[in-house]
């Protein structure tokens, strides 16, 4: 269906420029379901590493601050910088050839997609990370539904590591991203509804 490649620099880096590259077509609509599910995998994967709770306090920061933007005008968020997720990461191509995640999207278009993740032997789970980062960040710049939508999944995986599972338990593979999208429908019936949660 589709293979996302997402390339770091040879030279680790606090701010590293990491390429994405797309092979194939993702519908809009699937992106978050993608997004979610390399979240949950790379967070179980990482298990107690250091990185894994970075990865959340990034993802969650730019959310809180996010979250209470995504009814305003897109062009107004994007002007004042609140679509970058993490202002040390950019997108563009590396100097030179590094390790890299690539993730590869099965399925028919009458159901979930499947996700399955290969990462280059040699990286760290720092880079890992920084790659899950880069995927969010090429589809918010490509994407403006996923961009408004996204904080309110990021705050339910919140939500769902607090007060249901810890990342490192085998189920939240599965059961956080399908506790993110129930959150989020919840939220937008809600505000489509005329009640705000």
């Amino acid at each position: 269906m589709v293979t996302f490649k997402l390339t770091l620099p040879a030279q680790p880096s606090d701010s590293p420029v990491i390429a994405v590259a797309q092979e194939g077509d993702l519908p809009e609509y699937g992106q978050v379901w993608v997004w979610d599910m390399l979240l949950a995998q790379t967070l179980f994967e990482l298990g107690n590493d250091v990185a894994a709770e970075e990865l959340k306090e990034i993802v969650d920061l730019w959310a809180v601050n996010m979250s209470s933007k995504i009814h305003q005008p897109y062009e107004h968020i994007r002007a004042k910088g609140h679509t970058i997720i993490h202002k040390d990461l950019q997108l563009g191509e590396p100097d030179q050839p590094g390790n890299a995640m690539t993730v590869d999207v099965t399925g028919s278009a009458q159901e979930m997609p499947k996700v399955a993740v290969t990462c280059s032997a040699g990286m760290s789970a720092r880079e890992r990370a920084q790659a899950v980062i880069a995927l969010a960040q090429h589809f918010v710049d490509h994407n403006e539904l996923f961009a408004k939508e996204l904080p309110i999944h990021v705050l339910a995986f919140r939500k769902y590591y607090s007060d249901v599972r810890l990342h490192t338990e085998p189920e939240s593979v599965e059961e956080a991203p399908l506790f993110a999208i129930q959150k989020a429908l919840e939220y937008y019936n809600s505000v489509t509804g005329g009640t705000m949660q």
